[in-house]
């Protein structure tokens, strides 16, 4: 049984067509069994007054004559098939076991009439139609939603909770605390003041709360103050604070000299997804019958902040009989929530697993906290073999943690301080989203990394390295396989650095007129060389590749024309972010490929003629 909601212009056509005598909704049922689908009437049927509509995709369709179906002379309806039987190009066939419908018009017979004939715009019998056609439009959509909410795949929000009430399973709420505060200082600010995102905070009075911002501010030059958003570093109760008791700053910012919450703290985040608490519905449905490797998966699974990708259950029946092989990556926590925790899964498993059937498993404690040593090493060449590199891991370590260096390139020229600082931590943070969301066993693809990267608002281009830290010396742009599926990979260090560093020329060139160029006025001919020149610079310093800035890389962007030779070529460069202006002439400048080169004036100087 399925049920899609009908269009109001479906219910208008429904009760015009009934009302001036026509038929409406002849239904068939979409079975072969049950074919030829063949039109009936009470007189005889006009066929090009024929609509067919039913459901295709689990979605209402308005089927199209000459695309769908044809009506035969025997008015039998035919679909629309190719070679194979199957629906032809462009087609589209009721779902399989659906009823789909007729309306259509017959000719009165002699003598009679219909009951009503107006059927124009603004008439008493369209007025009519259209009123009702509305309401029941209303309803087929109430019946729609009251339908998908009866559905584990279909239902939402408060009607997906009552629905997995039923299994015994709950939406789980937010656990951190946050709230705002504000700094300030007793002057008006003299300069703008950038306070970046996760700038740490805590309260005065032991035991210290940590918190931290989760978002970039600006205390604007005048100002005395801006509001920002922190959020607690723990989860639970422990975060509520009272107001005005967030005092302190982990690391002084120059210029702010205070800050304070106006307000106490609360909770807040974000609930758990609608597709999170179906998953765990799921698994309750499988945890049910217990004796199960689901059972097992649906028990761990209640755990706070456990997913199923932390969790991998794997046995081999005819290796090794009555043996189930379990790994499980905890969540971070403390010491004594890890120890808690530990003994309520090994008490999942014991409530769980099937009699007689031994469980292997492997608790691993959470992965230490603070930075990992950063890997050293040459990119090494890839060369032409298949995207995947294994890492070797030590058996008895459940954690793999994963390098990733990022070169961004922004979408603009020149960026500020913050705009920089936000694409940074944006870019960071959709690095870590996507290690985060790596499961036990699961494989790193490279491709799947720079694809959400370059999905970043401001992002141009990218380039990605990623490697295992215990393996520095590895291929860098390949996919990661670990070759322990026991291991699951973690954020390791996440290095981010934004290009568009601007660096501005001023160049000189000495040019030498010869040809055409000497035939007309020298002035104008030198200004369409200049022109000429500016033109080249513009159109290929975007596509420079040299590793570094020299006369002679310059020079070689410019090609001699009919009117002149490049003698000599002269240069001063400018970093603009910086604010660093190179007042020696040629220095040679090492490219690291995040700056951005800029022609910004061109220059003749008198060479003679050629």
């Amino acid at each position: 049984m399925s049920y899609a909601a009908e269009p109001y212009a479906q219910f208008v056509d429904d009760l015009l067509t009934s009302l001036t005598g026509g038929v409406i909704r002849q239904q068939f049922r979409f079975l072969e069994e049950e074919e030829p689908y063949r039109l009936s009437g009470p007189g005889t049927i006009v066929p090009t007054t024929v609509r067919l509509f039913g459901q295709a995709g689990g979605a209402y369709r308005r089927f199209v004559p000459g695309t769908d179906y044809k009506l035969e002379s025997d008015l039998s309806i035919s679909w629309l098939a190719d070679a194979q039987g199957d629906p032809a190009a462009g087609a589209a066939w009721p779902d399989d076991g659906t009823t789909f419908y007729a309306n259509f018009e017959v000719q009165a017979l002699p003598g009679a009439a219909p009951p009503l004939t107006d059927r124009n715009p603004g008439s008493i019998v369209r007025l009519l139609a259209e009123s009702f056609a509305r309401e029941y439009a209303v309803l087929s959509r109430q019946l729609e939603a009251v339908y998908r909410a009866g559905f584990l795949d279909t239902a939402t929000g408060r009607d997906l909770e009552q629905l997995c009430t039923l299994v015994g399973v709950t939406r789980r709420q937010m656990t951190f605390a946050g709230g705002t505060v504000i700094f300030g200082r007793s002057s008006p600010a003299p300069a703008d003041i950038f306070i970046p995102s996760g700038t740490r905070l805590s309260t005065t009075e032991p035991p210290a709360v940590m918190f931290e911002t989760t978002e970039d501010q600006t205390l604007h030059r005048g100002n005395l103050s801006v509001e920002v958003a922190v959020q607690a570093m723990v989860s639970g109760s422990s975060g509520v604070v009272a107001a005005d008791t967030i005092r302190a700053i982990h690391r002084p910012i120059l210029g702010v000299e205070n800050v304070s919450n106006p307000l106490a703290t609360r909770f807040a985040g974000e609930n758990e997804t609608d597709e999170a608490l179906r998953s765990r519905a799921r698994r309750a449905l499988e945890g049910a019958g217990k004796a199960t490797t689901g059972a097992v998966m649906a028990a761990l699974t209640t755990i706070p902040g456990l997913r199923e990708k932390d969790v991998r259950v794997s046995e081999d029946a005819i290796a090794h009989p009555g043996v189930v092989n379990l790994n499980v990556a905890l969540p971070g926590m403390s010491a004594e929530e890890q120890q808690r925790t530990i003994e309520r899964v090994v008490a999942l498993i014991e409530d769980t697993r099937p009699v007689g059937v031994r469980i292997l498993h492997n608790i691993a404690a959470p992965r230490p906290s603070g930075a990992a040593a950063p890997g050293g090493g040459a990119v090494p060449d890839e060369g032409p073999d298949p995207a995947v590199i294994g890492v070797t891991s030590n058996p008895d370590e459940l954690f793999l943690p994963v390098d990733v260096q990022v070169e961004v390139a922004p979408a603009t020229l020149s960026l500020t301080p913050q705009e920089k600082s936000d694409l940074e931590s944006r870019t960071r943070a959709a690095v870590k989203a996507y290690l985060d969301d790596a499961g036990i066993g699961e494989i790193l693809v490279y491709n799947r990394l720079v694809a959400k990267l370059m999905g970043l608002d401001g992002v141009i281009d990218v380039v990605v390295e990623m490697w295992p830290q215990n393996a520095p010396g590895s291929a860098k742009r390949k996919n990661l396989v670990p070759d322990n599926p026991g291991v699951r990979p973690v954020a390791g260090v996440i290095t981010v650095n934004v290009g568009g560093s601007l660096v501005m020329l001023d160049v000189t060139v000495a040019i030498a007129l010869k040809g055409a160029g000497l035939l007309g006025d020298p002035t104008t001919a030198r200004a369409a060389a200049q022109a000429e020149m500016e033109q080249q610079f513009k159109d290929k310093l975007p596509t420079f590749g040299s590793a570094s800035l020299s006369v002679s890389a310059l020079k070689g962007l410019l090609t001699d024309s009919e009117s002149y030779n490049v003698l000599d070529l002269h240069y001063k460069a400018e970093y603009t972010d910086a604010g660093v202006r190179i007042h020696q002439q040629d220095v040679p400048l090492t490219r690291t490929g995040l700056e951005r080169v800029w022609v910004r004036k061109v220059s003749l100087s008198d060479g003679g003629a050629a």
